[in-house]
């Protein structure tokens, strides 16, 4: 008479360990992946913000050139160039002199970048005032054209950056992905704080 083999208990247990990592790795893996998902989409709108800042840096940097002959060296504008180019962290000078975000900036560098080249766009519709032969000049009318585009574009990247910040620190704040970003490092980031001064897009005005 054949005996009926019994399954070992040591394979009994294997299959509930089995069952039990399986699940916790089901209920892990999809918040992680979430996570990894919505810090990227943080990390695409942040560098939007960045391409809208450079656009803006690279019209001041058209612009120097051919109004530096008419403007005085101790003009507003020229100083605060200056201050960008020696004091601003995440800003760098190219051999040409021309003013670039570092690739590497941060969040807090492109919010300062963004107070600062605003104040330049300020200091410039003083100059013009000032200076009334700039509004004959052809890269003047290029600037004044291109600057509210820009100043849009960069009010949009600010704003998405921000919603993906929320999302993304609502998302890791709660319970149980709390629990799971503390185990893999993900913590809340910090909103996109532009200045009273940098939220009011400036504009160049040749009236």
């Amino acid at each position: 008479m054949n005996q009926t083999k019994k399954f070992p208990l040591w394979g009994k247990i294997l299959i509930v360990v089995g069952v039990i990592v399986i699940a916790l790795g089901a209920i892990f893996i999809s918040p992680y992946n979430t996570m990894i998902e919505k810090e990227e989409n943080v990390t695409t709108m942040q560098a939007n913000i960045q391409t809208s800042l450079q656009s803006r840096l690279d019209k001041i940097n058209e612009l120097m050139p051919s109004v530096q002959a008419i403007l005085d060296h101790e003009s507003e504008v020229y100083k605060d160039i200056a201050a960008l180019r020696s004091n601003m962290e995440g800003v760098a000078i190219d051999e040409d002199g021309n003013l670039t975000l570092d690739s590497n900036a941060t969040t807090s560098d492109l919010e300062q970048a963004d107070a600062a080249s605003s104040q330049i766009l300020r200091d410039i519709n003083v100059a013009i005032e000032a200076y009334p032969q700039l509004q004959t000049q052809t890269v003047m009318q290029d600037f004044m054209t291109s600057v509210e585009g820009i100043e849009n574009r960069l009010s949009v990247a600010r704003d998405n950056y921000n919603q993906a910040v929320q999302d993304y620190n609502t998302y890791v704040r709660k319970f149980p992905n709390n629990i799971i970003a503390g185990i893999f490092g993900f913590s809340p980031k910090e909103k996109y704080q532009a200045s009273d001064e940098a939220q009011d897009a400036p504009t160049v005005d040749f009236n």
